[in-house]
């Protein structure tokens, strides 16, 4: 098993690590859906067919959202904890008496938490980190046209790991809290 990345240079000039070299995830061949997850999970000496593993899944999801909606953190042990976020406008309101939910929250979105052997420190004891050579361009399925995905996009801003709303990505520039965006 192994963690692919690709280098690339920070070509923000504004940035104090402007020219410098980082690391990027990238995934190979397309995502797995639930479908493909449960025929993957069937096969793992379970008595469980795909159709019941797919089906406790699909509930699952189902049941994880709800109690997010109802404010309760959901911990699925060894994986993550989800929660709900707020994302304010960033201007905020004057006073709190002021505060409008319609005038002042942007969104809603799903926090999750690694817990387990999901965390940072588990996976980066775990992971077989190597670099995908320049020439690989095998990235979908029988030859398949899909990019490479860094996980999330860089949006330039750290979000504080997955805490912040972006809950796979390396938000800030290679996974690393201090490094800076390649814009």
């Amino acid at each position: 098993m192994s963690v692919f990345y690709r280098k690339y240079q920070n070509k923000n000039r504004q940035s104090v690590a402007y020219g410098k070299w980082f690391a990027r995830a990238v995934t190979i061949g397309k995502t797995i859906n639930i479908d493909e997850l449960a025929k993957h999970m069937s096969e793992h000496n379970t008595p469980y067919s795909k159709g019941a593993i797919k089906g406790v899944l699909t509930d699952m999801i189902g049941c994880v959202r709800e109690l997010m909606l109802e404010g309760k953190a959901v911990k699925l042990e060894g994986l993550a904890i989800f929660s709900a976020g707020i994302k304010t406008k960033k201007n905020g309101a004057p006073t709190s008496a002021e505060f409008s939910t319609t005038k002042h929250i942007d969104s809603v979105y799903m926090r999750a938490r690694a817990t387990g052997e999901f965390t940072r420190s588990e996976l980066t004891k775990a992971g077989n980190v190597t670099e995908l050579p320049k020439n690989f361009t095998d990235y979908g399925v029988n030859g398949g046209t899909n990019a490479p995905s860094n996980g999330g996009g860089n949006t330039g801003e750290n979000t504080g790991g997955n805490t912040g709303g972006n809950t796979g990505g390396n938000n800030g520039g290679g996974g690393d809290d201090d490094a800076p965006n390649e814009n």
